[in-house]
């Protein structure tokens, strides 16, 4: 392991020096000195060194291994030529690869026409351009670092096996290594990597490590030295924190039906304070049909209108995705904006002006928590990150962030008036009812602003019956990824209020569901859903098409629905809820793997079988023929063409 400089120096006080052209560009970039991880990773990629390195969002990483291969192509002794490569970078998704290869290009635009020819670079990431398009453009623009998804550059390797000539190839980079393999990924890299030459240097770069990167490291590094970053925790002296400095993280705890106020409260409340107020956000949901519903709801609601809202989740095409990715990024920093998203932009993407994140949910999974909060607070700038935990159970969550070396603080529940009030167990309020379980370290707040927040969303979802579908799609789709929760003895369905939540969303009705069945069928339960009054007839679509289908299919089930209902003797299909699906699916699943497990034994062994065989017969011609040169040599010394003792010496006798 490597020691990493505590504080980092000028970027002309390396030992290998810069190339000026790359130091011009840092100086206009406004990078006047290195980062620790850039003090430490870029002398050892210097050096032939292959690296691992760890460190937290925002250390910057990507300058990190983007000029050590720059530097490495511009001091070859011969340029690379025809479709020869110099370097990969592979990163898990589409809006990081954009990201990195934006990076890489405003150092390229600064050198001349003949320069960038050595130092260009390619991206591939799919989706939008098919396999033939990426040739097209290989052939044409001759790039010598390619940049992409896993998938595409695997392809690209493969279908222009004849064409990619990795011979010359210098540097392999893998950017958010462990996420590459969450995503499984893994077959494809195992690809790249058997299309490239084992005299290379290759860099695992990632602010989190786990198994499967150990299991990368002793497969594909030689001797590798590993980095790790770490940020001491200056209100523990001693201890490490998994966040930048300049990044504080809070949580809200409030009711289910109370989330979505307290994120509108937020924004309301940074627009309000002009001096230190963010600007700009990133606010997290757990699916997304989530993301699609609250981009209806949020980007129409009257308080917030001063706000840019935007969109973006891995079920989007690639066009739209990079789209909404720009217009987000390029915004001007007068306009407050607010991008919607999974946790396909939790890792890796720099924003370099986004000031706030909130989580209205948690990750599914919890090391994506440090990574979603690292999007702000990142190259020293000041940052802020907020989680929305429901009262009870979820309270615990905090416990196992600190476990984690996420320093957090309690951020007061936020009034109608934007004043704030301590929610925590401890204040005794008489305004506020006190419902305390053993769970909870917070109070029940009553906000006379609840209802009426939730029927301005429900005005909302009446004016299209398109929106009344995603916000049933929308809390479905939370049911299920709640009940996948990786710290499932934390996120229990059975701890949640469905229905106070189905509230929270703005539902018109209840979806049909076994887990809200289960809940209002068990002793005590109180249903706190107020379904909305309206004709289900008459609720149309404004899109005219889907909107013809509805009544053609209203009209067919009104003149021959009931007939058929009561003809038909099919047995009704039992509903099963969602995690005794997925229990079923995993058995499934298990068996799946063994039968392909023995399937590949049977083949392996064969294949063993066949190897022997094959050993066996080549060593039997290997005695024939030693038998047959003997006995020509025999012949020899019997007619005297051979003496006997160069015989005896030929055979060792």
């Amino acid at each position: 392991m490597s020691a990493v400089p505590n504080h980092a120096g000028s970027w002309r006080s390396l030992e290998i020096p810069l190339n000026d052209t790359i130091l011009a560009t840092l100086d206009n970039m406004g990078f006047e000195t290195m980062t620790p991880v850039q003090a430490g990773a870029i002398p050892l990629f210097m050096k032939n060194k292959d690296v691992v390195v760890e460190a937290v969002t925002g250390s910057g990483k990507t300058l990190s291994f983007v000029i050590p291969i720059l530097e490495k192509l511009l001091r070859r002794e011969e340029p690379l030529k025809n479709y020869e490569i110099g370097a990969i970078i592979i990163t898990p998704t589409r809006e990081l690869a954009q990201q990195i290869h934006s990076v890489c290009q405003t150092f390229v635009d600064e050198f001349d026409d003949e320069k960038q020819e050595e130092i260009q670079s390619g991206l591939f990431i799919g989706g939008s351009n098919s396999i033939i398009d990426d040739i097209k453009s290989f052939k044409e623009q001759h790039p010598r670092i390619l940049i992409g998804t896993p998938g595409r550059l695997d392809e690209l390797l493969r279908a222009g096996q004849h064409l990619v000539n990795t011979k010359e190839l210098e540097v392999l980079v893998m950017d958010e290594a462990d996420r590459l393999l969450d995503m499984g990924f893994s077959k494809q890299l195992n690809s790249i990597i058997a299309q490239l030459p084992k005299q290379r240097r290759t860099g695992l770069f990632s602010a989190t490590m786990t198994d499967a990167i150990s299991e990368l490291v002793r497969a594909g590094l030689r001797n590798p030295v590993r980095i790790v970053v770490k940020v001491e925790d200056l209100a523990n002296k001693g201890e490490v924190q998994r966040t930048p400095t300049t990044l504080d993280i809070d949580y809200v705890v409030c009711d289910a039906d109370q989330k979505l106020l307290q994120m509108t409260r937020i924004l309301l409340s940074e627009l309000q304070n002009e001096e230190d107020g963010a600007r700009k956000f990133i606010v997290y949901f757990a699916t997304c049909a989530m993301v699609d519903y609250f981009y209806k709801i949020l980007s129409r609601l009257p308080q917030l209108k001063p706000f840019s809202f935007h969109s973006l989740h891995g079920q989007m095409d690639t066009k739209r995705r990079s789209l909404t990715y720009t217009s987000f990024t390029e915004l001007s920093p007068a306009i407050p904006a607010v991008l919607l998203c999974t946790d396909v932009a939790s890792r890796g993407l720099d924003i370099s002006d986004l000031d706030y994140v909130i989580q209205v949910d948690p990750p599914q999974d919890p090391k994506a928590f440090s990574h979603r909060c690292g999007r702000a607070g990142r190259a020293g700038r000041k940052g802020h990150a907020t989680v929305i935990l429901v009262r009870g159970r979820e309270e615990l969550y905090i416990d196992l962030l600190k476990l984690r070396k996420i320093p957090i603080q309690r951020k007061p529940y936020i009034m109608p008036d934007l004043t704030v009030f301590d929610n925590s167990v401890q204040r005794d309020n008489s305004k506020h009812e006190m419902e305390v379980d053993e769970k909870a370290t917070s109070v029940k707040v009553e906000d006379e602003e609840v209802m009426p927040f939730i029927q301005s969303i429900r005005a909302i979802v009446k004016t299209d019956r398109d929106i009344s579908d995603r916000s049933l799609k929308a809390f479905v789709s939370w049911a299920r990824s709640y009940s996948k929760h990786e710290a499932s003895y934390i996120f229990r369905i059975k701890d949640i209020d469905l229905c106070q939540l189905a509230m929270g969303f703005g539902l018109l009705k209840l979806p049909k569901m076994p887990e809200l069945k289960t809940q209002l069928s068990s002793e005590g339960a109180t249903n706190k859903f107020v379904e909305e009054e309206i004709n289900w007839d008459t609720f149309k679509y404004l899109d005219k098409q889907r909107e013809a289908k509805r009544l053609r299919e209203l009209k067919e089930y009104q003149e021959k629905g009931p007939q058929q209902k009561a003809n038909s003797h099919q047995p009704k299909k039992k509903s099963v809820a969602w995690s005794e699906k997925q229990e079923a699916q995993k058995r499934k699943q298990v068996r799946k793997e063994k039968k392909q497990a023995k399937k590949e034994y049977l083949k392996r062994k064969a294949e063993e079988e066949a190897e022997n065989k094959k050993r066996q017969m080549e060593e039997d011609v290997d005695e024939w023929e030693e038998l047959a040169k003997e006995e020509r040599m025999f012949k020899k010394v019997k007619k005297g063409k051979l003496d006997k003792d160069t015989f005896d010496e030929m055979f060792d006798e």
